[in-house]
């Protein structure tokens, strides 16, 4: 199979057009905060950025209107667009009217002299990449005096616009707001404080960024150079700051741990960085152009549709992801060279139709033909609890599997069942695995193993009694081993950074990252979790995040925040106030657990609702109906219940997802199906749960549903506008039956008065659809049934929807 190299990525390297160590510390020297004699007062924020949000006039604040704010944001606009105009010196203008809207006050800490931070700071803008991904339209051809001189090491095709994109000044140059950004981080140490002073300034280039780009539109040819330039000025400091922002925000969870319910620090906001062109779709486009033909469509898409990567540069992580790879033939669909589209799991063969024998992986020194060993039943069954598989015994080929207590003591081993290590106890287990696992665990100091294979009987009672005791081994276990097919073919015997960068970017796409068993035994086991290599070469996952960290290309680092599962938990016991529910670190709230698996499937039907129970540390629960019912009294986010989940066909639990898992949904005008995914639902207000229904606030449109017999007979006829086509939709779609039609949003838990941001696409709003039959008495509320989501195309004019305070669906 002929293979194509994705072309080496390079990172920033410091010279006079990106940036040199004279100008990191006369930047640092001139932002470190200087105490006035006189002056009292506690110190100010490290770093400030105004907003156009509001003035600091004679000592008070005066806050903008919208109407305001977005003319001041304009008028800011075109101050960069005059800058970029200057072909000699439009690089440093743009700088300075730029760097103007931040102010820093640098407060050195103890032992940290100016040295260690130009240092760390030189070292860190390093490690970015040498240039952002490309803007997504085409500016023509440009003068001269926007362009470095084109050499060997800028790009091979001089004609190519990848060739003159890199050779933009614009995008060679390191802002003094990106220079900032990363001296914030470095003297800050990662604490919490600087991503909050990050976001902010990150938020205030995307409104920026959104407005250059709705200005530019449909400019004369004479000035849409001077906006492109701008919007390239402005875009490569968006990409560097971000990738700052998301790696310090790392350093954070890897330090203090990982807030598993509360995922708004993961989302930045959406923004259109050229004409009509949405950040995620330019993130679409981008991504895909060199991923490897091996890699799975599906698990690059769940990658890729995560809030850290929407704008993400993915080309070394299809660099690194080639390397380990890139000799391989695609597996996701087995007639075919190809990967599967990435559109549902049930078309890619690597979790559904692919037929593997259970038993069929031996060890890789084994010719494939040792015998199985079966258990020992007796010894499984005068054990109660979770048993695990003793290393002491007799060891001759035709001994059974001993068994004792699993314990602290204990290597567990997480594995993707269709890669051909799967079965059960009573059928037997491959004598070569039963020795490498013995092998690894005595290595370890450990004097039992636990696997599903050879610890869950098929016996319904024992199997039953052995899922219930999953949380308990792998949160006790000594190691805990994760063993995947693709992970298993990477050369690890010597540790490099690219070879560990290449485990990180393999584990985000590899099978056992999309599975719902292995991501309940990885959650549980965050804390030692090891990679099984190639030749058996056992390498732990904890250094290889923190080397990556610490000195490996940003861009790849931040990945790591698309696997909280495997990040530390946060340390102590959190409350969530809202939902009148104590949390204990490792375990999630019902909404950040849902939205973790609404793209994880489980082997066996039902199956999903069980590692559901067991990620909240609560009984096993099979009937999605008692899981419900059990939470009356609680609260839920409005934000989570958006997605494609069936829902329940039970009076008063119409909006409950029956599942975590979303299914296919129809698009809004198109015949192109796909699911909508939950997320954690961390900004969404939250409604309250009742054994009659859900009963919260919403935004609220109200028109006139689908029965015939209504009053929509006596209507006017609708003219064909686009809003009247998605209600036509609407009506025909979920409310052929119902007197009244409602569209719902979810209100920021926030503010209260706006709705929550759209996340995956800027281009659709997502809706709920409820349907009513209506009532006689004005007194009574409406009583709604949840419908469904719709995808509202934002092409289309959406009708106003009004805050309303007491929705109660059933």
């Amino acid at each position: 199979m002929e293979v194509t190299s994705p072309q080496p990525i390079r990172s920033i390297q410091p010279t006079p057009e990106a940036f040199t160590r004279d100008r990191v510390r006369s930047i640092l020297q001139q932002n470190i905060f200087q105490a006035q004699p006189g002056l009292n007062g506690g110190l100010p924020p490290p770093m400030i950025c105004h907003d156009f949000q509001y003035s600091w006039e004679d000592g008070v604040h005066h806050y903008y209107s919208k109407e305001e704010q977005s003319a001041k944001t304009e008028e800011f606009c075109r101050q960069l667009y005059a800058k970029a105009e200057d072909v000699v010196f439009h690089t440093s203008q743009l700088d300075d009217c730029l760097s103007r809207l931040v102010v820093c006050n640098f407060q050195l800490q103890e032992q940290q002299d100016k040295e260690f931070i130009i240092d760390h700071t030189c070292h860190l803008l390093s490690r970015l990449p040498s240039h952002p991904i490309e803007l997504d339209d085409d500016p023509g051809a440009l003068h001269n005096g926007y362009l470095r001189p084109s050499t060997a090491t800028t790009c091979n095709d001089t004609g190519s616009s990848v060739c003159l994109w890199q050779r933009l000044k614009v995008t060679t140059f390191v802002s003094t707001n990106v220079i900032r950004a990363a001296m914030l981080t470095i003297i800050n140490k990662g604490r919490g404080s600087s991503t909050i002073m990050l976001i902010s300034f990150i938020d205030m280039m995307a409104d920026l960024l959104e407005t250059c780009s709705r200005l530019s539109k449909d400019v004369p040819h004479s000035e849409a150079q001077g906006w492109y330039i701008a919007r390239a000025f402005l875009w490569t400091s968006w990409q560097r700051c971000s990738m700052i922002y998301f790696h310090t925000l790392l350093a954070y969870y890897l330090k203090s741990g990982f807030n598993d319910h509360a995922g708004g620090e993961l989302s930045l906001r959406c923004m259109m960085p050229s004409p009509d062109v949405s950040i995620q779709e330019l993130s679409k486009r981008r991504a895909k152009a060199e991923k490897s033909a091996y890699m799975c469509g599906w698990a690059f898409e769940l990658l890729r549709n995560h809030p850290v990567t929407i704008g993400v540069d993915f080309r070394r992580f299809h660099q690194r992801f080639a390397g380990a790879f890139g000799y391989c033939h695609p597996r996701c669909i087995a007639t075919e060279p190809r990967a599967c589209k990435g559109d549902i799991p049930g078309n890619c063969q690597r979790f559904r139709g692919m037929n593997i024998e259970n038993q069929s992986a031996h060890d890789n020194k084994c010719a494939g033909n040792c015998p199985k060993m079966l258990w020992d039943e007796a010894s499984y069954r005068s054990l109660s609890g979770a048993r695990a598989v003793s290393l002491e015994g007799d060891h001759r080929d035709d001994a059974l599997i001993k068994y004792c207590p699993a314990s602290p003591s204990t290597l567990a081993i997480s594995h993707v069942w269709s890669h051909g290590q799967g079965g059960r106890p009573e059928v037997g287990f491959n004598r070569c695995l039963h020795l490498r696992y013995r092998r690894i665990a005595q290595s370890f100091g450990c004097d039992s193993y636990w696997m599903d294979t050879p610890c869950i009987p098929d016996d319904h009672e024992l199997r039953n009694e052995s899922i219930s005791k999953i949380n308990d081994v792998f949160t006790q276990s000594k190691v805990t081993l994760v063993c995947d097919r693709d992970l298993m073919q990477i050369d690890a015997r010597h540790l490099t950074l690219e070879v560990q960068e290449s485990i990180l970017v393999a584990v985000t796409v590899c099978d056992w990252n999309v599975r719902a068993w292995t991501f309940l035994e990885a959650f549980r086991a965050r804390s030692a979790i090891h990679i099984l290599c190639k030749d058996n070469v056992v390498v732990p996952l904890k250094e290889t995040l923190k080397q990556v960290h610490e000195i490996g290309a940003i861009e790849v680092d931040m990945l790591a925040l698309t696997l909280p599962h495997l990040l530390p938990s946060a340390i102590g016991r959190d409350f969530n106030i809202s939902s009148q529910r104590v949390f204990v670190p490792g375990f999630l709230t019902l909404e950040t657990a849902g939205s973790l698996l609404s793209h994880r499937e489980a082997s066996r039907p039902g199956d999903d609702l069980v590692i559901w129970s067991l990620l909240l540390k609560e009984e096993v629960c099979e009937d999605a109906e008692v899981f419900w019912r059990s939470r009356i009294g609680t609260t839920v986010s409005t934000a989570y219940l958006i997605s494609s989940a069936p829902r329940l066909d039970v009076r008063g639990f119409s909006w409950a997802p029956r599942t975590p898992n979303a299914d296919l949904s129809p698009s809004s005008l198109t015949n192109v199906s796909g699911r909508i995914l939950s997320y954690d639902g961390s900004d969404g207000d939250r409604s309250f749960i009742t054994s009659e229904g859900l009963r919260g606030e919403w935004f609220m449109y109200l028109f006139i549903g689908g029965n015939k017999r209504t009053a929509l007979s006596r209507l006017p006829l609708v003219s064909k506008t686009p809003r009247s086509l998605n209600l036509r939709i609407i009506r025909k779609r979920y409310l052929r039956r119902y007197t009244w039609g409602a569209l719902l949003r979810p209100v920021s838990a926030y503010t209260s008065r706006s709705s929550i941001t759209d996340r995956q696409d800027m281009t659709r709003v997502l809706l709920v659809v409820c349907g009513s039959p209506g009532t006689d008495d004005d007194k009574k509320p409406m009583l709604w049934d949840w419908r469904g989501v719709y995808q509202w195309d934002m092409t289309e004019p959406l009708p106003k929807l009004d805050l309303t305070s007491e929705v109660f669906i059933v």
